[in-house]
Parts: structure tokens; sequence; C-alpha cells
């Protein structure tokens, strides 16, 4: 995962529609001129400037979805529906 310098360079990457992790279970996006935070179950938004006061000591990395795909059940489900 690529590891922002700074919160500011988080904040522009949140700019350009990207989704941000800090631990790999908090997710930041931006969203109609907040930064809305998930977490455990909880969800809260802030403005720039508050998220850019509250967050500006935390390291934040890109978030990219890994998907896994099992080789042995994709294979049986399609030789299932191919009969």
């Amino acid at each position: 995962m690529l590891k922002m310098k700074d919160i500011n360079e988080a904040v522009d990457y949140l700019l350009q529609s990207e989704v941000l992790t800090s631990d790999g279970k908090d997710l930041y996006i931006y969203k109609n001129e907040k930064i809305h935070c998930f977490s455990d179950g909880t969800h809260f938004s802030l403005n720039i400037k508050d998220f850019s006061e509250l967050y500006k000591k935390n390291s934040f990395y890109l978030y990219e979805e890994t998907v896994e795909i099992d080789l042995d059940k994709d294979e049986a489900y399609y030789r299932y529906y191919k009969k």
C-alpha cells in the first residue's frame, strides 16, 4: 500500500476520490464536501479542516482492495452450470 507523506497529501488523495485507510480496517472517503470515516461499525463525517486537525499525526495508506479467487470453487461453479 502506498503511504501518504503527511495529512495534506492524504487530503489531496481524498479529494481525488481515492479511498484511504490507516490500519487496513478504518476507511476514509470524501463525499458531499465531507470526509466520511468508517471504523468498526461506526460512521461519522468531518469537514476537511477538522479532519486535518484531528488526524494530522496519523499515517494513511491508499486503500487497495484485494480479491482472491479460489480456483477450485470457481471451476466447480462453472462445471455445475454447464450441465
